[in-house]
């Protein structure tokens, strides 16, 4: 179960729920801390926890695939902000605004970021080359995913979502020969559905 920092209690936590199979998440309006809230959300879907996001609509978060929230006001179970490090961002004018996602999921959310042109643009690189790579794998057969893969990478989100083991775990599955183009491409996909990068962006497009 996914457990976060807690800076009262200076350790990893799991995350508090409101009854049974519910979690209320707040964030502070912060475009990072909406992400890391988005994210939260993703992990707690896949534990087939049911989450409600209660927050303002904020301009930019739809670019960056954080999905809108259920409720503009409320109680909630968590509120991230506290916990979530500093960021200063740079325009990213002429960029896929998945971009900025990519780079913030590389870094730790409780790290403190400056991401410059040059970072953004090093993200925007990155992430059309694993589109061109997943788009390369769809064209082979379907095979079933990896298990093993995508249960080291939930078990990083798991500790305090830690995403830079995350992409760690996605190049050892792109680099992993022995497995077939058809179960790298359904790992991603799976994975994909947790870190909102659109990775499938260019399958049947090239």
């Amino acid at each position: 179960m996914l457990r976060l920092y807690d800076g009262k209690t200076g350790s990893a936590e799991e995350i508090p729920t409101s009854r049974a199979g519910v979690v209320r998440v707040s964030c502070d309006g912060e475009l990072r801390s909406l992400v890391v809230a988005d994210l939260i959300r993703r992990v707690a879907g896949h534990h087939h926890l049911r989450t409600i996001g209660v927050w303002a609509d904020v301009p930019g978060a739809a670019d960056l695939n954080v999905r809108p929230a259920e409720l503009s006001e409320g109680e909630a179970d968590l509120h991230v902000g506290e916990t979530v490090g500093r960021c200063t961002l740079a325009p990213v004018d002429g960029l896929d605004p998945l971009a900025v996602r990519l780079a913030l999921l590389t870094r730790h959310y409780r790290d403190d970021v400056t991401l410059g042109e040059g970072d953004l643009a090093e993200a925007d690189l990155s992430l059309t080359a694993w589109r061109r790579q997943v788009a390369g794998w769809a064209e082979s057969p379907g095979k079933p995913l990896s298990k093993e893969y995508v249960g080291e990478a939930v078990a990083a989100l798991d500790d305090d979502l830690d995403t830079p083991k995350v992409f760690e775990v996605l190049s050892r599955l792109a680099e992993d020969a022995s497995l077939p183009p058809g179960t790298r491409i359904e790992t991603v996909i799976k994975l994909d559905m947790i870190l909102g990068l659109d990775l499938v962006g260019l399958v049947g497009r090239l």
